[in-house]
């Protein structure tokens, strides 16, 4: 099992300020009203992601090249209002490293955007597959496998030291200090010992677990031209999903009949099939066929292209999409979806989460979403609740914070009156006989 994502964490980043978890499982649900920061959460991650690539910093956050483009806000919008450093930390789950190297990995960063934009700190940290010598065998040991020294403000450079095992910790060495120094480790150790080669492989377990977020957010006019038929790794914004379906009907006849039944299902008219128009220099383009007539992508609705780029990468478990070159067998990737919904008649959420589901089962991708559909949190179980986590605004500091729905107060009773989207639809919570629920009622963005 590849290396997975368990948990990002917000130290203080935006709108977060105080230490704000979000755990990471199969699938997660982040839910909340507008503005209440669900964005923000996904910022963290998507700066991870791409301090992950071994970028600079700048390059990194506020560049306009690439598929991605700059950050929302850039590098200047990172951290909390009226402070110049942002924190962010996440914990990577290996494995295959259970009784050999580092299973669980911890990485803490943090960034000072001003004057200029530098890593004054960064730890990262490993659990041992080895056990302790001890009369429990069975407890692991931390390890620091990268520590900073405090930095000299604006001299590029920030001194780090490594773990060496028996030997000690290594010899305290310079590294640059606009890159995330756990992608220069790699780089700097000899690995002539077992302990230093099970230190660069962590190293490079959390590098490929960031690597592996790919934020889709299909942007449908760019899907009705036609593409080069040869693009055929997803892009986020979905403009190449024509290629990518043509590949998918050549090499995934199973997969792609899958997409022409969900397409089926969500139309109202008879759709008899998608087709693959090209062009005789290999350009291609999407189109249905609807008995004898074809609708090309150009004619198609946003809300019909924003879900084939979404089942198409679900169906594949995104293994189709453009992760930065990453080859196909180190492809742990996570997909990242804001509003699941958009687009979709309620009557089609169901469909979009069964897609979901599908995506996230037998070791297949991590998917983590956000929706305001109650149709949607109509068709979350009672286990799945265990993977939603709400978030919120205090409208007083303006604070950010992350709560699994579980915990919220009142939850128990609260989920005694009905699944989850018909409680907040039918407005139970607002019923003066349940007082007891006026925090959640805050939460969820119905006071």
């Amino acid at each position: 099992m590849r290396p997975r994502l368990a948990q990002l964490r917000l130290t203080e980043f935006k709108s977060f300020r105080s230490s704000s978890v979000m755990q990471l499982g199969d699938m997660t649900v982040l839910i909340g009203r507008n503005s209440s920061g669900k964005s923000n959460a996904l910022d963290g991650l998507e700066v991870l992601s791409r301090l992950a690539t071994g970028a600079d910093l700048v390059e990194a956050l506020d560049s306009r090249r690439g598929d991605e483009g700059p950050l929302r806000g850039g590098i200047e919008g990172c951290p909390p209002h009226g402070t110049d450093r942002f924190r962010l930390g996440c914990t990577v789950v290996s494995p295959e490293r259970a009784l050999n190297g580092y299973a669980l990995i911890d990485l803490d960063v943090t960034v000072q955007v001003r004057p200029e934009p530098e890593i004054i700190s960064e730890t990262l940290s490993g659990v041992s597959g080895k056990p302790r010598n001890t009369k429990d065998p069975s407890s692991k040991i931390w390890h620091k496998l990268l520590t900073t020294r405090d930095p000299e403000p604006g001299s590029g450079s920030i001194d780090a030291t490594w773990y060496r095992g028996t030997r000690g910790r290594g010899r305290v060495a310079p590294f640059r200090a606009t890159r995330l120094l756990t992608t220069q480790l790699p780089l700097r150790l000899a690995q002539d010992t077992e302990t230093e080669r099970h230190v660069v492989q962590a190293a490079k377990d959390l590098i490929q677990a960031l690597q592996g977020a790919f934020h889709l957010d299909p942007v449908p006019h760019l899907m009705r031209q036609y593409v080069p038929g040869r693009d055929v790794r997803l892009r986020r914004t979905g403009e190449n999903l024509s290629a990518v379906i043509g590949q998918m009907e050549e090499r995934d006849p199973e997969q792609f009949a899958q997409l022409v039944e969900l397409v089926r299902d969500l139309v109202e008219h008879e759709v008899t099939g998608i087709e693959v128009i090209r062009s005789e220099l290999n350009d291609v383009m999407l189109a249905l066929r609807e008995g004898r007539a074809v609708t090309p992508a150009r004619e198609m609705s946003d809300g019909l292209l924003r879900f084939m780029a979404i089942a198409t990468t679900l169906i594949t478990r995104g293994r189709h999409v453009d992760l930065s070159g990453m080859p196909d067998h180190e492809r742990p990737v996570t997909v990242v979806i804001e509003e699941l919904e958009n687009g979709l008649h309620p009557s089609q959420a169901g469909k979009a989460l069964e897609l979901v589901r599908r995506a996230v089962k037998d070791d297949g991708a991590q998917v983590l979403f956000t929706t305001h559909s109650p149709a949607l949190l109509s068709g979350l179980s009672a286990e799945d609740h265990r993977s939603v986590i709400v978030c919120s605004r205090d409208p007083e500091t303006q604070e950010s914070t992350l709560t699994p729905l579980p915990e919220l107060d009142g939850y128990p009773r609260l989920m005694a009156q009905g699944d989850l989207g018909s409680v907040v639809t039918a407005g139970l919570l607002n019923e003066e006989r349940r007082s007891d629920f006026s925090e959640f009622d805050r939460l969820m963005g119905l006071r």
